[in-house]
């Protein structure tokens, strides 16, 4: 099948769906067993609905399929579409940026009126000379978290390039080492998560409450569980 016209997850999705055929769901889980790994039905599910799978996912989700022969084929468009999703969150966070301006202000008062001018022109000016305003010192980016998965960002308020996994991940409940410092985090999964400030599932913890609930701009996390 041609793949050079897929472009986003959801495509990537279907077009998984297509090479499994009249296989189920529930068979590709059961066949998924790869290297220690394997995939849940209802992660074949949200992986074929637009959810990107890892590399790791992408493998078991073809040995399942009894097509692990395709990986080489499938593994760069999945890494083409997972670069543009991560282009498409820096733009977005571009977008919310506050560029400096120059202002100028001409005032013509005197007396006690242009003394509380004068403060005001002050604090107006202090604004702009940095490119922000103080209730938003920091550009915001967008907590777009696939509905049942958890997101991780490497920067706060949701900057920087995200990774989604799945809250069961690969099956089970063992503890999940993230590769970097997850400094905000969204948890859209039907399933409450432990968050830990530590590796190995240690530290200080904070618990993320399932769909629907606050995601979290401002975090440390090192490792997470679901519970």
């Amino acid at each position: 099948m041609d793949t050079s016209g897929i472009t986003s997850a959801r495509e990537f999705g279907a077009h998984l769906r297509e090479l499994r055929g009249d296989l189920t769901q529930a068979a590709v889980a059961r066949r998924s067993h790869n290297d220690r790994a394997s995939l849940t039905r209802q992660r074949v599910s949200n992986i074929e609905n637009g959810a990107l799978p890892t590399a790791q996912q992408l493998c078991c989700y073809l040995h399942g399929c009894g097509k692990l022969g395709l990986l080489d084929e499938l593994e760069p468009v999945r890494r083409r579409v997972e670069a543009a999703a991560a282009g498409n969150v820096r733009t977005s966070a571009e977008a919310y940026q506050v560029r400096p301006r120059f202002v100028v202000l001409v005032v013509a008062t005197a007396g006690a009126s242009a003394l509380a001018t004068g403060v005001a022109v002050a604090l107006f000016m202090g604004w702009f000379a940095g490119g922000k305003a103080p209730e938003d010192a920091a550009a915001a980016g967008t907590p777009d978290c696939l509905q049942g998965n958890v997101c991780f960002w490497p920067e706060p308020n949701y900057l920087g390039r995200k990774i989604t996994l799945p809250p069961d991940y690969f099956s089970d409940s063992r503890c999940q080492a993230l590769p970097f410092v997850a400094r905000s985090v969204q948890n859209n999964s039907r399933e409450r998560q432990r968050l830990f400030a530590g590796t190995g599932c240690t530290g200080q913890v904070t618990i993320l409450q399932h769909l629907g609930r606050e995601p979290l701009p401002s975090v440390a996390v090192l490792s997470f569980r679901h519970s």
